[in-house]
Formats: structure tokens, sequence, C-alpha cells
């Protein structure tokens, strides 16, 4: 994890917005050309679902269904994503998506494809094609990308379980297997972060915590660990999607 800081002057005041502001609040995550991603069906048709966006994960243990088939996915280009990450506290990873909206457990309106259609100018407003976030703010993390022909499908196969979750017992924790079958693909193509300051401790703790707790890691810390990240100050400010 390599990191730097950009010096600004902080403004205290923040402001309401209908749309902008999300890279000077919250940050943003750069996904390179040629990295791939995972996704989850039980449709056994290989072909991208026609989706305004598209949701995958790093790892297919991050979520999966039974009987799922599993698509390959592959970036056609440099992908620019919201950090949607509201606070990251212990191994829990909070999305700022409640926030956006005003209501409290509202994480699920992402699965209400006409909310995310109400969503997606607001992303493309300052140049984004989706965002990353966490799944249920649990310690699990997803990308959700425009589903377009910046999106390629590699393949699609059943799935097949060939690796181990991390397991406890009274004595110590049994790291997870990440098995080989799924390649995590930020291992050999770092990302790019550019994140608000107030990240930088938490993201710090973060790692800390998961290499004396979980030294194999999750997909987020595997995410954070080569990554390339920037952090700059600035203001907050309220933004306001609609539901």
């Amino acid at each position: 994890m390599k990191t730097r800081r950009n010096k600004s002057k902080r403004r205290n005041a923040k402001k309401s917005m209908s749309g902008g502001d999300l890279r000077e609040s919250y940050g943003t995550v750069i996904l390179p050309k040629g990295m791939r991603l995972y996704h989850a069906s039980t449709s056994e048709l290989c072909e991208l679902p026609k989706k305004p966006v598209l949701f995958m994960t790093l790892h297919p243990s991050e979520w999966y269904m039974e009987g799922a088939h599993i698509s390959v996915v592959e970036l056609q280009q440099d992908i620019t994503l919201l950090f949607m990450i509201k606070l990251i506290r212990n191994t829990k990873i909070i999305s700022a998506l409640n926030e956006f909206l005003g209501k409290p457990n509202s994480n699920l309106a992402k699965m209400n494809y006409a909310n995310i259609q109400k969503w997606i100018p607001f992303l493309q407003m300052e140049g984004m094609q989706g965002w990353l976030s966490s799944i249920e703010n649990k310690t699990t993390i997803e990308f959700a990308i425009i589903n377009d022909a910046s999106l390629k499908l590699i393949e699609c196969l059943p799935i097949q379980f060939n690796w181990t979750n991390t397991s406890y017992n009274n004595v110590s924790v049994v790291p997870k297997n990440w098995g080989s079958m799924y390649p995590i693909q930020s291992h050999l193509t770092p990302v790019q972060m550019n994140l608000h300051i107030r990240f930088q401790k938490q993201i710090e703790h973060y790692m800390q915590q998961m290499e004396e707790e979980d030294p194999n890691g999750t997909a987020f810390s595997l995410l954070l660990q080569n990554a390339h990240i920037t952090y700059f100050d600035g203001p907050i400010h309220s933004i306001q999607w609609p539901l």
C-alpha cells in the first residue's frame, strides 16, 4: 500500500448538493484496463444481463448463491469509480448509500434498477462509471459498474468451490484459503485511489487489524495491499440522491 498526501486548504462549511462534489467528499478508485472481476448469476446463459449496472466482486466467495454460474468480466478501459464508503470501523465497511438517500437501512434500494437509473447521471456528471462499496455493511465489497461496452464477458462456468473461508477456534484464527481457481487481479494490476484524508487513519487501522487477525486478508485488504493511494483534504458536502 503506497500512500501520498496532497495538501489543500480545508473549508469547514458543509453544503447540501443534489449531485456534485462526490469526488471532493469521498474520492475515487481507478481500476486498470484488463483487470478481471467476477459476477455471480443463476443464469446458465453466458451473456451479460441487460441491467444498467453490473455488480461484481474481486473473488466469487464475496457473494454467490447455490447453483451459481460465475462470469469472468474483463475491463476494456480504465474505470473510475466512486469510493462510496462512509466509514471503516474495525473490520466492517459501512456504505455511504444510506447517507446519500437520507434513509437508514436503505442498502437494498440498489437492487431496484429504477433507482439506479436515477443515480447514474450523478456519477457520470463527475466522470465516474459506478462505485465501490460494501455488501450490506459487512466485510465484503462489490463493484457496481455501468453495463456498457467497457465490460467484456470472457467466460461463464458453474461455480467451483475451491476455497475455504476464515474460521475460528478457541485458540486461533484459521486464515482463509482463496484457492487457485479465481485469481484476484489486483495482485497483478494495482488500483489507484484518490481518497479524502478522513479515510487514512481508518485504512491504516484496518490494515493493521487484518495483519494481526486474518493474515490471508479480506478482498478489501488485498485490494488495498498494493494500491497506490493519494489522500487529499477538503470539504465534506452533503450528497442527496433520489429514491
